[in-house]
């Protein structure tokens, strides 16, 4: 993690305000996502990489429920909401891992409206469809 007083942090912080100037919610998502994995510092990166650690799957998932329930816009709690089921995709397919208590049924209609979001990156489209064939 960089400090206020390493000269890459300015450059760092200009690169992820340009990378997702044009949609805030996801700028904020990506924010989280690094500041919970610096190896990994974007939601895609995060959530689609096999070798991502289970724990830090399961902060995301905290950090996107809180983000569905108390975003700022409606826009903010829909990505809150789609980032949350990724978490799940996440660990569904890539550590065989239930890390929700929601019936199975909430699971696959959160897992159906990402995987049927026109505005979702396609990488975690496809995460969410992964991990609906591995609950059929």
């Amino acid at each position: 993690m960089m400090t206020d007083t390493d000269p890459g942090s300015y450059s760092q912080i200009l690169r992820w305000a340009l990378q997702d100037s044009n949609d805030a919610a996801m700028a904020s998502a990506n924010w989280l996502a690094g500041d919970i994995d610096d190896d990994r510092p974007t939601v895609e990166e995060l959530l689609d990489d096999p070798e991502a650690p289970l724990g830090n799957i399961e902060q995301a998932k905290g950090v996107f429920k809180t983000m569905r329930i108390v975003g700022e816009t409606t826009a903010d709690r829909r990505l809150g909401a789609r980032l949350y089921a990724a978490t799940i995709a996440a660990a569904l397919v890539h550590h065989d891992t239930r890390i929700s208590s929601q019936s199975d049924a909430a699971i696959e209609r959160s897992l159906k409206a990402l995987a049927e979001d026109g505005k979702m990156p396609s990488r975690l489209k496809r995460l969410a469809s992964e991990a609906l064939g591995k609950m059929a």
